[in-house]
């Protein structure tokens, strides 16, 4: 179904290469920005999939349950003759040297199944119970947790994804990935070391949307310095030939 696994308690996260697993990721995505968001047009996928013109350009990723169902999904669009998706939503600004374009990816598509999202503060990422107001979440700007959230696990589903994709760019050689998302996704990424750089102006695009840049080796340090255990985490089921030189498990 998925392949180049890791496992995260009940659920699985991997690449999809099968047609049907990957008919479904289209579905759960037509139920989110179709139905529940609205930020697609149903009249534009009258099958109950979403889909647009960079599907076979894209590395497709899917989190399983134990019942072997889509509850999340993300893609890694690959360069290609159309150009990567942000270039046409927004006039961007480039961080560092640019290298080859072979080596951009751009991550989009990360959807979170509605079953996954019941509380009533969740959006469209259910990231909301992790972050300050000012980040467009619900904990005090304080720092301070209420004792009623202090068990509240890790976004996994996200991580997972991100993990994933981390994972095949470095297989890949990629080193540098676009983004264009809402403040709530890039702060928590950023919580969780995913350094991203603001790279253009706030659009509408599926919502208010930020372009963003991050360039993978400076993630990797970022961690080294301000995190190792996560960077740890992010290398686990990843073949040691792709771990950055500069880092030791």
């Amino acid at each position: 179904m998925i392949s180049k696994s890791i496992s995260y308690g009940k659920f699985r996260f991997g690449l999809v290469h099968d047609k049907n697993v990957l008919k479904d990721t289209f579905r759960m995505r037509h139920e989110v920005y179709v139905e529940e968001f609205g930020f697609e047009k149903a009249s534009d996928h009258p099958n109950g999939l979403e889909t647009d013109d960079y599907e076979n350009d894209s590395i497709h990723f899917a989190c399983i349950n134990e019942s072997d169902s889509v509850i999340g999904t993300i893609r890694l669009v690959l360069d290609s003759g159309k150009g990567f998706p942000i270039e046409h939503a927004v006039k961007t600004d480039f961080v560092g040297e640019r290298p080859d374009r072979s080596k951009i990816g751009e991550i989009s598509r990360l959807t979170v199944s509605k079953d996954l999202r019941r509380r009533k503060e969740d959006g469209m990422y259910g990231v909301e119970s992790y972050l300050k107001k000012k980040e467009g979440g619900i904990l005090p700007d304080d720092g301070s947790i209420p004792e009623e959230m202090q068990g509240r696990k890790n976004p996994i589903i996200v991580l997972g994804l991100y993990q994933v994709i981390y994972h095949e760019s470095r297989r890949r050689g990629i080193t540098h990935w676009y983004m264009i998302t809402d403040k709530k996704l890039f702060f928590a990424l950023k919580k969780y070391g995913f350094l991203f750089h603001r790279i253009g102006e706030t659009v509408e695009y599926h919502g208010e949307r930020t372009p963003y840049l991050g360039i993978i080796e400076e993630i990797e340090k970022a961690l080294i310095k301000n995190n190792p255990d996560m960077l740890k985490i992010m290398l686990t089921g990843l073949e040691e030939k792709y771990h950055p030189p500069f880092f030791k498990i």
